[in-house]
């Protein structure tokens, strides 16, 4: 960007360089409180119209990708409109990486993987380009051994190597992930994917990481159903990790206690990077390949983070994080049974019911949190309405001792591998005493972009934070927070003690429905809860009686 220092661009100039219409740029600047400002006073030659500075739009632009339905011919997935901005201004052209792995994960990955399972390969695929973005020397190794003559053992050495890297990049933890590699790469084709990825022209860091973002999208379709274990959708991951980084509020350390892919971590860092104080980055996750990949992740956004094994269970072992922290974010697993409970210093408001953990969990990021420490997790529905009589006196002690903020209904169909309708919790530190819960009711948000899946755009994940910053900026002027209609709502103690600590937003945020319409009664709800959360754990127990099965056949 700084061949852009000094250049100054008006809106019209903004809309011709990033290939859009001209309203679209004042919508953006009208619904986006961080678009660059004015540089200054009009430029004398340009009709009175403002200027901005190039490299600050250009920055602005680089976070944000074209939809599918607007990209041109040629430009990949992840493409952004900055990747227009800077060509059509005369900058280096980059994308080219962008380009290499989605033709090396897409129409060409038959040709490419050989042996390889399509898992194995896109394996191998974000082990190639976390070294690539991370690991210079060990890249350069890599590259020197693929252009050598061909060799029989050509490919297990590359393989080798590639292990070592990885280990020495992310610990030992994660050196079995790729060792079986080796036995089934094809020289040839490993030294084509190698030289792929290297023929691509300058590359940012921040390239890196939109590579890895697609190809990890990439390895969500083709895991399916299992994928569930390792994302979060890219919409609530936006959401979640803007609602606990506000601007203005200086961030110390962030967790993450169920990892997966390192996905909200790696938009809590990216969300904290303007504030001059330096963010510690740590995470505990289940399993070697999730751990590897948030390592990865993590790395490719320039966080260092402090990795290690955890548990489905906070409860179920010594808990990874030694400290406590300013911010904690995850999507823990939905729904799983506690097991035996060999840790329960955190069980500050009472034991969880042993066939679902979802109340260990909650009790624990609250555990863990700082004086003033603020945390945002993702819990199935049935968190904030089961009848079970354990997990009614659990949520009634967080919402009494001040511990719950706000809720947050998010839209079905935002995870492509269960149909669960989800919401966000809002915890703090608690404060002992609670006046009122901000409610927001997103569930008739979004709109389909397949079959199965529901998307929140970004005018709407606007909404949600807009509402939410208005309602902790009027609690801090010490006036009233209106709330919006059909979204959200600021709900007085009494009035949710009336509801027996019911947590839905739906139970508080009007919706229009008719006058002649018969209102649900709780005590129905509560008993179709208490049905649905039975459901869903002997839906859990079927899948893993499966996988099981599955296992056993090597499938």
């Amino acid at each position: 960007m700084g061949d852009f220092a000094g250049v100054l661009v008006s809106r019209a100039d903004i809309a011709r360089l990033a290939g859009v219409k001209r309203p679209a740029v004042t919508n953006w600047e009208r619904r986006h409180s961080d678009f660059p400002s004015p540089a200054g006073p009009p430029d004398e030659g340009s009709a009175n119209a403002e200027v901005f500075s190039a490299a600050e739009v250009l920055a602005w632009l680089e976070r944000r990708a074209i939809p599918a339905n607007a990209r041109r011919s040629g430009e990949p997935e992840g493409t952004t409109y900055g990747d227009r901005f800077r060509i059509a201004l005369g900058g280096t052209p980059t994308g080219g990486l962008l380009k290499a792995v989605d033709l090396l994960s897409g129409p060409e990955a038959e040709r490419f993987r050989g042996d390889l399972s399509q898992a194995d390969y896109i394996t191998l695929l974000l082990s190639l380009l976390y070294v690539r973005g991370c690991l210079p020397d060990a890249w350069d190794g890599i590259l020197t051994e693929v252009r050598r003559l061909p060799q029989p053992a050509l490919g297990r050495s590359s393989a080798r190597m590639l292990v070592t890297a990885v280990e020495s990049g992310l610990g030992p933890e994660h050196e079995r992930l790729l060792r079986a590699l080796s036995r089934n790469l094809d020289e040839h084709r490993l030294a084509d994917v190698v030289g792929r990825l290297e023929d691509t022209g300058p590359v940012r860091r921040s390239e890196h990481a939109r590579a890895f973002e697609l190809l990890m999208a990439r390895y969500r379709d083709l895991m399916g159903p299992r994928a569930g274990d390792f994302f979060t959708p890219r919409a609530a991951v936006d959401v979640i990790a803007k609602l606990v980084t506000d601007p203005g509020r200086e961030v110390g350390s962030v967790h993450d206690p169920f990892v997966r892919a390192g996905e909200l971590l790696a938009a809590a860092w990216e969300a904290t990077a303007a504030q001059d104080r330096p963010v510690e980055v740590s995470g505990a996750g289940v399993g070697e390949h999730p751990l590897a990949l948030a390592g990865m992740n993590l790395a490719l956004h320039g966080a260092s983070a402090d990795l290690r094994a955890g548990n489905t269970a906070p409860s179920a072992g010594p808990a990874p994080l030694l400290r406590d922290v300013d911010v904690i974010l995850t999507n823990p697993p939905f729904n799983m049974r506690l097991g035996d409970a060999v840790d329960r210093a955190h069980w500050r408001y009472g034991a969880p019911p042993p066939h679902n953990a979802n109340f260990d969990w909650l009790q624990y990021v609250v555990a863990r949190l700082r004086p003033g420490g603020r945390a945002a997790v993702l819990m199935p529905d049935i968190a904030a309405l089961s009848a079970n009589p354990s997990e009614k006196r659990i949520r009634e002690a967080m919402v009494e001792d001040g511990a719950v903020e706000a809720l947050i209904a998010l839209p079905p169909q935002l995870f492509t591998t269960t149909s669960i309708r989800v919401m966000i919790w809002l915890l703090r530190h608690p404060t002992s005493t609670c006046d009122e819960i901000l409610f927001i009711d997103a569930s008739r948000l979004g709109s389909l972009v397949s079959r199965t899946q529901r998307e929140l755009d970004s005018d709407e994940r606007r909404r949600i934070l807009d509402d939410y910053r208005s309602w902790t900026a009027a609690r801090a002027g010490g006036s009233t927070f209106a709330g919006t209609e059909g979204l959200s709502r600021a709900v007085p103690i009494e009035k949710i003690r009336e509801k027996e600590y019911t947590l839905s937003p739906s139970f508080y945020v009007p919706t229009g429905m008719s006058a002649d319409a018969r209102p649900a009664e709780p005590a129905d709800l509560a008993e179709l809860s208490g049905k649905l959360n039975e459901l869903h754990v002997r839906a859990r127990e079927a899948d893993d009686a499966v996988e099981a099965m599955l296992g056993r056949y090597g499938l």
